[in-house]
Order: structure tokens, then sequence, then C-alpha cells
């Protein structure tokens, strides 16, 4: 006989930012990103499950500063000495805002901000930073094609993450910036050129983003020990000015050249990403000898 269970957590708002990149330069400078716990701030929540996943650099961001994610783990070793599971299970994410904010964001290039939400079966460990000695780094951009790849393999025999029934929830979310709610200068916005820049090419201020993909993905049907590992993972692509230095290669007397607002203008990117919550229903009962065999395998014996 079944009986009725729920899991909840709580992510927390953040604030990332690449500081101010000169004009003709490419990479973030001086990029953060920390959890925005206070209640005066734009979206601030001080209660939150998660933390972030520390990077081999000691901090949550890779050097080209373009992934970061946080993370919670469900303990539920109680499953394992019960020989139980939970069934038919439904997930559900709140959020406090749909989309992220750009706060003082401006000459951005092209590209996505993606956002991944992932539970999966199984302990990754993930306290452990990804310079430890002896632990493989989990991979933090695959995180969008959980079931498809392995996430994290220190095996090097495709330990865990890759397997479909490993993923119970997958929703993968692209934004970019909104052009309706962009404003240039110098009629609408100020210059921000910067020291090194050249005004003759005006600044553009995005005021929002809008979300142009959702994805869901997972197979929510049975839940095993020894736990779950609850991810929210971002890439940011516009951080990057590479694209705006690209150009076809055109010589002679109308050469191509890099985008203007890279040569004369500087950039800053921010995003206030909201606080969502997670619910995790279903309905524990006794594992079959089959579901025994074919989870604990695949799932407990890798953890």
């Amino acid at each position: 006989m079944g009986v009725p269970r729920m899991i909840q957590g709580q992510f927390g708002s953040i604030s990332y930012d690449t500081g101010v990149i000169p004009a003709g330069q490419i990479a973030p400078v001086t990029p953060s990103v920390s959890f925005n716990e206070n209640l005066g701030n734009y979206q601030g929540v001080r209660r939150h499950n998660d933390q972030f996943y520390i990077r081999a650099t000691g901090t949550p961001l890779e050097i080209s500063a373009l992934n970061f994610m946080t993370y919670d783990y469900v303990d539920l070793r109680d499953l394992l000495e019960e020989k139980a599971c939970m069934d038919d299970v439904v997930i559900n994410i709140q959020r406090t805002n749909e989309l992220p904010y750009p706060d003082f964001t401006y000459n951005i290039g092209p590209g996505n901000i993606e956002e991944t939400f992932l539970v999966v079966l199984g302990d990754y460990n993930l306290e452990q930073p990804a310079g430890t000695p002896g632990v493989a780094g989990f991979n933090v951009a695959g995180c969008s094609r959980a079931g498809f790849i392995p996430l994290f393999d220190p095996t090097g025999n495709d330990s865990q993450g890759g397997l479909p029934f490993e993923v119970l929830y997958r929703e993968v979310r692209q934004y970019v910036q909104d052009p309706s709610q962009n404003f240039t200068s110098p009629n609408q916005v100020g210059s921000f050129a910067g020291p090194g820049g050249n005004n003759i090419t005006p600044t553009r201020l995005v005021g929002n983003y809008r979300m142009v993909s959702r994805t869901v993905g997972g197979y929510p049907d049975l839940l095993v020990g020894p736990g779950i590992t609850i991810i929210r993972q971002w890439t940011v692509f516009p951080a990057n000015r590479s694209f705006a230095q690209a150009d076809g290669g055109a010589t002679g007397a109308h050469p191509d050249a890099p985008a203007d607002e890279l040569t004369n203008l500087s950039m800053r990117l921010q995003l206030n990403i909201p606080a969502l919550q997670y619910n995790i229903v279903g309905t524990q009962r006794p594992l079959t000898a089959t579901e025994t065999a074919t989870y604990y395998s695949n799932i407990l014996m890798k953890s």
C-alpha cells in the first residue's frame, strides 16, 4: 500500500555581472556572481536551499565567465533502507518572475542566455570542487543534454547522467534581449563609450529580456535512493563579444570589419535571476524485484 510523499525546496535569486568590458575588448575583466539575499534589492530572497558549484578556479565561474550553476541535494537513503521508491512522480516549478531582469545592461553582442533546470537521480558529489585531486569535474555546460550525454564521468565509462531514466525533469529556456525594449543614445539614454571608446557609435541600453524557447523533458516515473540532485545552470553567451569581432574577410575598397559597438563602445551584461521553488509529489511504495535490479544497478552503484 502506497503513501503520499512530497519533497520541497527553494533556489535563491542570483546576481550575475560581467563588469564593464572596455571598447575593443572581448571577454569580461571583473565578472562576478553571487546570491541576491538582500530583501531590499529587486528580486532579493534570503531563504534558499541551493549553493554554488565551485569550479577549478576556486569560484563559481570558469575563466570565460560564461557558465555557472547552483545545486541542491536531497538525501533519500531511507528509500534504500526500506527497499522503496516514489511512484507516479509529479514535478512542479514555481518562479517569482518568469524572466531574468537586465538591470544595467548595454551594448551586448548576439547570442542566447540559456537556463537549464534539472532533477536527476543519484549523488554527483558536487560539494567537491572541480579541481579536487581524484575527482572528475561535473560537465556544467552539458546540463541541457542530460540523458543524452554523461554529466559526471569519473570512471571514464559514461558514469552518471547519460541514461534517459536518470533524468526526472529537464527544462531548458533560452532568453534574448527584447529589441522592442532597447533604448539608444543620444536621444533616449546617455553614451557608454568609456575612456578608450568613441561615442560616434550609439549606445544601446537593454530594457528587458524575453524568452524565445522552452523545452521540457525527462522521465518523472520512478524516484529511488540514495538521493536526487537538483541543478539550475546558466550559460551567458552574450557575455563574450566574439561574434562582434567576426567579419567576412573582405578586403579592397570596402573591407569587412568588426562591429562598431566592439570598436567604439564599452559593454556590460547584468542578470538579476529570480528565485524558484520546486515541489516533487509521489506515492511511496515497495520496489518490485525488476525495479530493484534495473534502478540500483544503474543508480546506486554509480553514486
